[in-house]
């Protein structure tokens, strides 16, 4: 039997993800025909929840709002039709070959009416039912913390907390255990509350893994869904200063090292509409290098936005080299852990900063 090489398939696919997306996932015509703008999710509905990005003839890649970038064809016929890479790998050589192919569901699902006002008193009871991270039943937040490095700055934040028990979900909602989390407030650019992220971990402080398939989401559904540039504002700014950052352990890395205040917008995607407080003339973007430079393409896009307000933005990629086992590129929490002294970017860049204020 042929052995399925995604690479050599992905070269052979380069020029021509759209037509295939057309033979095999018709969910995904809207997307091809609005490239490089927000259309309903193909797979939850909603309004504007999903985009294929402008180059996705070459690479097939998008996005997927709140969840996380799809960055290349395989993987988005694998979750927009819910196939196994066996199954998207022979239909992609299928048709390459003009032969008799599979398609998948033609139809957006219906979207159900959210409940607000439900949702909001769920959220409301569990972030009351949660602890805080001193609490001497918090113990396996302390370890997860400890684990990654960022203890300290962990019992410093605000708006971060332990809940003893959460039911595991997977993306179609079946339960699939019950497990201890650590719980993040999720506000949006005008500092109101709207959603929780939630990192599910075992007594011990590890993370849960029940395999690929069966991720939970970590953002809770939101309320007030149109409000943009959700995050977590873990420390308040200093004199104007404030850091952004696309994950909540990169954020507390920074802080660890050098207590300056780093705000986590979850996604790269989510952080591009991020707009500071007022009273914050300096922003330092600390950018995952990630190996498709998705995190330095939403920079860009983050800096546009920002710099027409008058807010300084000050880009800082991690120092620290892609290895080979970094499967997606590396971010300032590696940073912490392979070479401490890296950070002293920070004292340059706020050096420099403030010299230019003067």
């Amino acid at each position: 039997m042929k052995k399925r090489n995604s690479t050599e398939m992905k070269r052979r696919m380069e020029g021509r993800w759209l037509n295939a997306f057309k033979a095999l996932a018709p969910a995904l015509d809207q997307a091809i025909d609005n490239l490089g703008t927000n259309v309903p999710c193909p797979v939850e509905g909603g309004t504007d929840g999903f985009r294929l990005f402008k180059d996705s003839n070459y690479t097939g890649g998008g996005v997927k709002q709140s969840w996380r970038v799809i960055p290349e064809g395989i993987d988005m016929l694998m979750w927009v039709n819910d196939w196994s890479f066996p199954k998207v790998y022979d239909e992609l050589e299928a048709w390459l070959g003009d032969k008799p192919v599979d398609v998948g569901p033609k139809c957006l699902p219906k979207t159900k009416p959210v409940d607000e006002e439900g949702l909001r008193k769920w959220l409301n009871r569990i972030w009351k039912e949660a602890l805080p991270l001193t609490d001497m039943a918090a113990y396996p937040a302390r370890a997860y913390f400890s684990y990654r490095w960022v203890k300290t700055a962990s019992l410093s934040a605000n708006d971060v907390r332990f809940h003893p028990c959460l039911n595991y979900k997977d993306k179609r909602r079946n339960v699939l255990g019950k497990f201890g989390a650590v719980l993040a407030l999720v506000r949006n650019n005008g500092g109101e509350p709207v959603a929780i992220h939630r990192t599910f971990i075992t007594k011990g402080g590890l993370k849960v893994s029940l395999g690929k398939t069966h991720k939970p989401k970590k953002m809770t559904p939101s309320v007030n869904q149109r409000s943009r540039g959700r995050h977590i504002r873990l420390f308040a700014p200093i004199d104007g200063y404030l850091g952004g950052a696309e994950g909540l352990e990169t954020a507390l890395a920074v802080y660890e090292v050098k207590q300056f205040p780093v705000w986590p917008g979850l996604s790269n995607t989510i952080l591009q509409s991020f707009v500071p407080p007022p009273g914050v003339h300096t922003f330092l973007n600390f950018v995952d290098k990630d190996r498709n430079h998705a995190g330095e393409n939403a920079a860009e896009i983050l800096r546009a936005n920002l710099e027409p307000k008058g807010i300084r933005v000050i880009d800082l990629l991690p120092p620290t080299p892609i290895l080979d086992s970094d499967e997606k590129g590396v971010d300032w929490a590696d940073q912490l852990k392979r070479d401490v002294s890296g950070f002293g970017l920070i004292d340059q860049a706020l050096a420099f900063s403030k010299l230019k204020l003067a």
